[in-house]
C-alpha cells in the first residue's frame, strides 16, 4: 500500500524537521522545501497528496502560495494546512480566504499534528492510506 505523501514548507529547518520526523513516524512520505519558490518548484516536479504550509516566509509567503495553488487547475484541490507563529482570529480568516483546509499556530502540540493531517484527508473524502494515527 502506498503511503500518502506530504510536502512540509517551512522557512525554519528546526520546525521543519519536527514536523517531518512527526509524520513520518505516523506512516507518510514526508518531502521538505524551505520557501515559497522551493514549493512551487517541487509541486511542478510532483503534486503531493497534502501540504503543510507556514505563513510567514521570505520571499513569497504562505498565504501567495496558497492563493496561487488555488488557482492552478493541477493543484486547485490540493489540501492544504497553513502553520504560522500568529494565531490571532484576522490571521487565521486570511490563511482560510487564501485557500487553506486548516490553520495551526506553530505552538501546536506535535501529537495533535497526525491527527489533523488525517482529519483535512478525511473531511476530503481522501482514503488515508495506512496511516498509524
Amino acid at each position: 500500500m502506498d503511503k500518502r505523501t506530504i510536502l512540509v514548507v517551512d522557512d525554519s529547518a528546526l520546525v521543519a524537521e519536527a514536523v517531518k520526523s512527526k509524520l513520518e513516524a505516523s506512516n507518510y512520505d514526508v518531502s521538505l522545501a524551505y520557501s515559497g519558490e522551493e514549493a512551487l518548484d517541487k509541486i511542478k516536479e510532483a503534486i503531493p497528496d497534502l501540504m503543510i504550509l507556514d505563513v510567514y516566509m521570505p520571499g513569497i509567503d504562505g498565504f501567495e502560495v496558497c492563493r496561487r495553488l488555488r488557482e492552478d487547475p493541477d493543484t486547485h484541490t490540493l489540501p492544504i494546512v497553513m502553520l504560522s507563529s500568529r494565531g490571532n482570529i484576522k490571521e487565521k480568516l486570511a490563511g482560510f480566504r487564501a485557500g487553506a483546509d486548516d490553520y495551526l499556530v506553530k505552538e501546536f502540540d506535535l501529537l495533535d499534528l497526525p491527527y489533523r493531517v488525517k482529519l483535512v484527508f478525511r473531511l476530503r473524502g481522501m482514503e488515508d492510506k495506512g496511516a498509524l494515527v
